[in-house]
């Protein structure tokens, strides 16, 4: 009995989320450039030793996170001010977080390797797009156009098995024929050539899916 109890008592470690982290992490303070209300970083992660992201805010805005990784075993958390608690589980909860009301104070990204593949000593390499809008105590439009391209990047990419920078859209935003948001773009398959491609959002700006606008066998 001791033994099976044991037994459930590590498989329930291993499959915790965020328990890769280490004392040992490094924290990255996020800068933003003088008038700017988002900023991209990037970086990477290697076996049990993650990063921690951390960015300052005041109460009552709105805060979009967008995380891009390379690997599939690799996640973010991101917790709230003065709290060991995280508001956004990564490994439950996907890539993007969203909050309308932020807490005054510091909220920190915590970039990790789940445990199996910390045990592997994978690498990760990653993007983090942070926005925070909106006046103290105010609303915010949500999503600016800068995230959702960011947005349509790390989606398409996987679709087509190319890295984001293989991607090119538009500078135009346009209204789709269902009422909502669309980019348009192509993607550089090498020898197969550039292919179309449309990100299509809804009308609250949020991620519906990639058409693929070249004809097969072109």
């Amino acid at each position: 009995m001791i033994a099976r109890l044991l037994i459930i008592g590590w498989a329930a470690l291993t499959m915790a989320p965020g328990l890769a982290a280490h004392a040992q992490d490094r924290t990255v303070p996020v800068r933003f450039q003088p008038g700017a209300t988002s900023a991209t970083v990037k970086g990477a992660i290697r076996g049990d030793r993650g990063s921690n992201y951390t960015f300052e805010t005041v109460a009552g805005q709105t805060l979009q996170l967008l995380f891009t990784p390379s690997n599939r075993s690799c996640y973010v958390n991101v917790y709230a001010p003065g709290s060991d608690e995280a508001v956004h589980i990564g490994s439950v909860a996907g890539n993007e977080f969203g909050q309308t009301a932020t807490r005054a104070g510091t909220y920190r990204a915590q970039v990790y390797l789940m445990r199996n593949a910390a045990r592997r000593n994978e690498t990760c390499r990653h993007t983090l797009s942070i926005e925070i809008t909106g006046t103290p105590g105010g609303s915010s439009a949500g999503m600016s156009d800068a995230m959702l391209r960011d947005r349509c990047r790390a989606e398409a990419a996987p679709m087509y098995g190319v890295a984001p920078r293989r991607i090119a859209l538009v500078s135009r935003i346009a209204t789709s024929a269902e009422g909502g948001l669309q980019i348009e773009g192509t993607v550089d398959k090498g020898r197969e050539g550039v292919k179309k491609l449309r990100c299509l959002f809804t009308r609250e700006r949020g991620f519906d899916r990639v058409m693929a606008m070249t004809p097969d066998g072109r």
